[in-house]
């Protein structure tokens, strides 16, 4: 990594990790006792027309893109990379894993937006950037949650629908979820659009409304089809 990335790494971390905190697991606050105050991703303003239409691009594709990577990543076991808080990994280690997913997205989403208009305004990145952050510090909640309510769902099992939610029908034999995320890039897909689905309705849309806050895209769970929707969500969302 340049310095000049871990700067930006630090920046956003500093704005987004603790910006974030209220999404976080309660576990797992990070505090050190510095301001919460946010700090902006990066300068970049998006774009004044679809600014003026109130027209946005989603969020969404970017930040699942991020979390099947962070997946991937700790299926293959990738050296470095921290994705559980213990007694010898600190919840910052696993939140500048999860920042550098979201850093490498943001940054590819908008240099493959220069020429179009649709970059992302600093808000938008700070919301992607909290998403990964907060999905991949509470894999194992969400993935337990994920897996008991496919599980009390009797058309699954029936019509043998486990992948289409990313999920296996017996998820405790060691390494069975990282082998199929290896091999199956829709399942890593599909397990990273449910997990960002859970996380949405049941941590940031109630946290937001708590708070009297919002972010650009008011939480909404707009890219799953109307039987997962029905499966994972609830109804206010």
């Amino acid at each position: 990594m340049t310095s000049f990335q871990s700067l930006f790494l630090l920046s956003w971390l500093i704005g987004s990790v603790f910006g974030f905190q209220s999404l976080l697991p309660h576990s797992k606050k990070i505090s050190c006792g510095q301001s919460t105050s946010t700090t902006k991703l990066s300068e970049i303003q998006g774009d004044p027309l679809r600014d003026a239409t109130g027209i946005r691009p989603s969020l969404h594709p970017t930040t699942i893109n991020a979390i099947s990577n962070a997946l991937k990543a700790r299926a293959m076991k990738k050296e470095g990379a921290h994705f559980q808080a213990s007694d010898t990994v600190e919840p910052l280690e696993v939140a500048v894993t999860a920042g550098l997913f979201a850093s490498e997205a943001v940054a590819l989403r908008q240099k493959s937006s220069e020429g179009d208009g649709m970059t992302l305004a600093p808000e938008e990145e700070q919301t992607i950037a909290g998403r990964v952050v907060g999905v991949v510090m509470r894999f194992d909640t969400l993935e337990s949650l994920l897996h008991e309510k496919v599980s009390n769902v009797g058309w699954i099992a029936k019509y043998d629908e486990w992948a289409t939610f990313g999920t296996l029908k017996d998820e405790s034999e060691e390494g069975a979820v990282d082998n199929r995320i290896k091999d199956d890039p829709l399942f890593c897909v599909s397990r990273a659009e449910c997990l960002l689905a859970l996380f949405l309705d049941t941590v940031e849309a109630p946290t937001m409304a708590k708070v009297g806050q919002t972010v650009p895209d008011q939480s909404k769970i707009d890219f799953l089809d109307a039987d997962r929707i029905e499966v994972l969500v609830s109804s206010d969302n």
